[in-house]
């Protein structure tokens, strides 16, 4: 079998076989009307060609860079992935400077290198060498070579088997009781004294209470609508078909918090900074938050807390863990990851859930049955047969 320009090119006329990139199809020649001449020098490729694949492909390799299809990966730097990456992902501007300020580093040390060039083994031991956040920072790596390999400018991403386990996520400490939250709720200013009951009240995030508005609230259904998020200083409308955009029921306590806030006419949002704008979280952790826990003797925790006390709560009191990821604006996987271990699992927790059950539906069934039948003065008030001599 000869192989021909046509065939190498092209691939049979029955199936095209898919080629590396960097063994790309030959285009035509600069201002050219046809295909290459071949290596005999005839100019009908079709006529006469190579004896091999093999001869094929080492012809290919002395065709100048120019004329094959498609950045090499000699060519394309990993500089130059990061900036064509970041222009042509699809998201949000907030999410793209945060992007790239996960690649910083990495486009310091590998910019100017070529992406073919990487090799697993160094991109491990950089990995190594960063500081404590070196998950999300190699993560943002992985995702710009994944796409290298899809757009099919190299064959495989070195980083691909790479390990970049997710950091220890910290204890989860909730408060002991409402009288502690009380407690902070006392020691901070009167103009942020309803956050904590809220924040405990509700499980919503702090991005999520930061930006809500008094429009946002119903008392006469007794919820308040999760819209819209502020986090790094920016606005954020929550898609309509994210699990963030939800309803979450008010109870009373939280209720009676937000009727003893003092009124601001100069702002509609619920929980305004001093001049009426959004919370800075930062601000409020160590200008607030940090005193008012110091102040009030109670433990340090994070902000974050007051959520994580929510549904420790709200698993204890028996919630559905489907109807808590409803409230929480979460997966049900997520709440059973985060939160499982407070579950009561014991048998003898599950033994009296299937115990009542069956109560309930025996009780149900005798009352049914009570009700088909005829009470005791009815009968006696039915003819007594008589019998006949």
């Amino acid at each position: 079998m000869l192989w021909s320009w046509a065939a190498f090119c092209e691939g049979p006329v029955t199936r095209k076989p898919r080629l590396r990139n960097d063994r790309a199809t030959v285009t035509k020649a600069a201002g050219g009307a046809g295909r290459p001449p071949c290596r005999c020098g005839r100019e009908d490729s079709n006529l006469q060609g190579f004896r091999t694949k093999a001869d094929a492909a080492r012809a290919l390799d002395a065709v100048p860079a120019g004329m094959k299809r498609g950045p090499s990966r000699e060519e394309v730097t990993f500089e130059e992935l990061c900036e064509r990456y970041l222009a042509a992902h699809d998201a949000d501007g907030l999410t793209l400077t945060k992007l790239a300020a996960q690649l910083k580093r990495a486009r310091a040390d590998f910019g100017e290198r070529p992406i073919g060039s990487l090799r697993p083994d160094e991109l491990a031991a950089w990995r190594r060498s960063l500081p404590a956040n070196r998950h999300h920072a190699f993560r943002a790596v992985k995702q710009v070579l994944r796409q290298a390999e899809r757009w099919e400018w190299i064959e495989k991403s070195p980083a691909l088997h790479v390990a970049n386990p997710k950091p220890k996520a910290p204890e989860i400490v909730p408060f002991g009781s409402w009288e502690d939250v009380e407690a902070i709720t006392e020691e901070l200013d009167p103009r942020l004294a309803a956050i904590p009951i809220f924040a405990v009240g509700t499980g919503m995030r702090p991005e999520e209470w930061i930006a809500l508005e008094r429009r946002d609230l119903h008392r006469g259904e007794g919820v308040v609508h999760v819209r819209r998020v502020y986090t790094h200083g920016q606005l954020k409308e929550c898609q309509k078909t994210s699990r963030q955009r939800r309803r979450v029921p008010l109870r009373r306590r939280v209720l009676e918090a937000l009727d003893a806030l003092p009124p601001r006419l100069d702002t509609p949002l619920l929980f305004p900074a001093a001049r009426g704008g959004h919370l800075d979280l930062a601000k409020f952790r160590y200008r607030h938050w940090t005193p008012a826990l110091k102040a009030a003797g109670i433990e340090h925790r994070r902000v974050y807390a007051m959520r994580h006390t929510f549904a420790s709560w709200a698993i204890r009191d028996g919630v559905s863990l489907f109807y808590l990821s409803r409230v929480m604006g979460t997966s049900v996987a997520q709440i059973d990851a985060t939160y499982g271990h407070l579950v009561p699992d014991s048998d003898d927790y599950v033994r009296s859930l299937m115990d009542a059950g069956d109560e309930r539906r025996l009780a149900a069934s005798e009352r049914s049955y009570a009700l088909t039948q005829p009470s005791d003065s009815a009968s006696r008030l039915l003819p007594v047969p008589r019998l006949l001599p």
